[in-house]
């Protein structure tokens, strides 16, 4: 589904979609599959692999990455649980459920990453720093200050 140069050339939040879609793919294989059957083994071992890749790009000094690290470990409690069921109904509705959370969360990154980004202000001073006239973050210059216009951008 995806070639080598696309995930190469992939921004952060690119692959975080990507392997969000993985996991989807993964879950789907997984409802597909007999309780307790190879199949199944197999596609919750991918589905919990690619969990551990999207815990492990978390920075952990952010509030939102131990919410998502929350949620990553609920629907990876809920892979491993989903391992020794054997009832196939009971086995579609813990993974339908991880499935809800995790599309869920696509559907938040992309909106996230076809959103506009917020333009900088311009001019606006932060710590000894201005963002330019291209929004670009530069050295603050008091050669570049005028008491009649302001900051020369």
């Amino acid at each position: 589904m995806y070639d080598k140069e696309k995930i190469l050339n992939a921004a952060p939040i690119e692959l975080t979609i990507i392997n969000h879609e993985l996991l989807i793919q993964n879950i789907d294989k997984a409802l597909k599959a007999s309780p307790k059957s190879g199949a199944l083994t197999a596609a919750l071992k991918k589905s919990r692999d690619t969990l551990a890749v999207l815990y492990e790009t978390l920075n952990m000094n952010v509030n939102l990455s131990q919410d998502l690290a929350t949620l990553y470990l609920f629907i990876n409690s809920i892979l491993i649980k989903t391992a020794f069921i054997n009832d196939n109904d009971e086995k579609d509705e813990a993974l339908t459920c991880a499935k809800r959370i995790t599309q869920e969360l696509l559907e938040a990154w992309q909106t996230v990453h076809q959103s506009p980004h917020p333009q900088r202000p311009i001019g606006e001073i932060f710590a000894g720093l201005t963002y330019d006239k291209h929004g670009n973050l530069s050295e603050y210059n008091e050669q570049d200050y005028n008491p009649n216009s302001g900051y020369k951008i």
